[in-house]
């Protein structure tokens, strides 16, 4: 039967065309928008299929390394095998040598760390006096101060190889602080209240020199430095008040020459080509200047308590915390423990040295490889 034909016909492929069309978008509202809006909000493309998800990459270690380096810990006291007093540690070569005993006023031995495995090894001395501090090593010897109790001592040399003990030299005041680099030793040696003596000694042969007479106390209470070969030390700036001269001199040959500060300098210290030190004594006021390859002073950090210098930065203390100035990044870094209370002790060679404080029941040594 042709519909066409009948009268009925076209309303009856109208309702058809109707349905089906009310059938589309019937399909569209509830079925196709659903999985597009889903597929919208998974973010995926709405054609083809999603690219395949990355594996996870590690993080980048920091810049400087520092920071991935572990801080490692000596505790000592009652237990652990060193007495209660370690007291003045130095570094040589990848070793670090310290004086130790019943107290402070009362050491007899040296002890010398191996900072990687944390063995270590005692030095029997024979003392002079009452007590031993300061001690450094070279290859061949090792220096340092044997103490009266009531003020002066002598400077000891003791040969590595023989064992035997050399008086170089005696001081009648305040403990001098050695800094050795063979075969010169150098320290400050005070001569009354407001002078003081920048001594040269030849750990070899025991010959000793007056470098230069320091006639004010703010410098006589200033240790000077030795580093290839040249001695540094603080003096007044006569053309300046109130301002400070870096004196150089290369023990080669005696010359000398002289490095305007700008400002009051206590406790220059060198690595080479760079040097450091401190706008005032130690205290909350103390600001720390770097100078690199003779160029002007540079202040990096203020209210520091004390310092080192290493060939690749400069660690100091401040707010019972401990940072390291690195020359590679002039960037400074956080090196002690958040939330401790770090008491920075001494920088050398490739480690710095601090004493976590946080707990008063325990003494603790914590250091820190500062090169890669």
């Amino acid at each position: 039967m042709n519909l066409d034909a009948t009268s009925y016909g076209p309303l009856i492929k109208l309702v058809v065309a109707l349905a089906v069309l009310a059938a589309l978008v019937l399909v569209v509202v509830f079925v196709a928008m659903p999985l597009i809006n889903a597929r919208i909000t998974s973010g995926q493309p709405l054609l083809g299929n999603a690219p395949a998800a990355e594996p996870a990459k590690q993080t980048v270690s920091p810049l400087n390394p520092i920071l991935i380096n572990e801080v490692k810990t000596v505790q000592f006291g009652e237990g652990y095998g060193l007495p209660t007093a370690v007291v003045d540690p130095s570094v040589f070569g990848d070793e670090i040598l310290f004086a130790t005993g019943a107290n402070e006023n009362a050491c007899d031995r040296l002890v010398r760390l191996n900072p990687e495995t944390g063995a270590f090894v005692n030095i029997a001395l024979t003392r002079i006096n009452d007590t031993i501090r300061y001690p450094v090593e070279s290859a061949d010897v090792i220096l340092y101060a044997d103490c009266k109790s009531a003020g002066g001592g002598s400077i000891v040399r003791l040969d590595k190889t023989t064992g035997e003990t050399a008086v170089m030299a005696e001081f009648a005041m305040d403990v001098p602080k050695l800094s050795l680099e063979s075969p010169y030793a150098v320290w400050t040696e005070r001569t009354a209240s407001t002078t003081a003596k920048v001594m040269v000694c030849d750990v070899t042969s025991g010959e000793l020199l007056t470098l230069a007479v320091l006639r004010s106390s703010a410098y006589a209470e200033s240790a000077p430095s030795i580093k290839s070969g040249q001695v540094i030390f603080a003096d007044a700036d006569t053309k300046s008040p109130g301002s400070s001269l870096i004196r150089t001199v290369l023990l080669a040959d005696n010359s000398r020459w002289d490095f305007a500060a700008g400002s009051f300098v206590h406790d220059p210290k060198s690595a080479g080509d760079r040097w450091a030190y401190l706008s005032g004594n130690h205290d909350t006021s103390s600001d720390l200047y770097i100078s690199v390859g003779g160029a002007a002073a540079k202040r990096v950090a203020s209210g520091v308590i004390d310092f080192d210098i290493t060939p690749t930065c400069v660690v100091f203390s401040r707010d019972e915390t401990v940072y390291a100035y690195v020359f590679a990044d002039d960037k400074t870094y956080v090196i002690s423990e958040t939330g401790s209370n770090a008491q920075f002790v001494m920088a050398g060679g490739s480690y710095a040295l601090w004493r976590d404080m946080s707990d008063s029941t325990q003494t603790l040594w914590k250091y820190l490889k500062v090169v890669g």
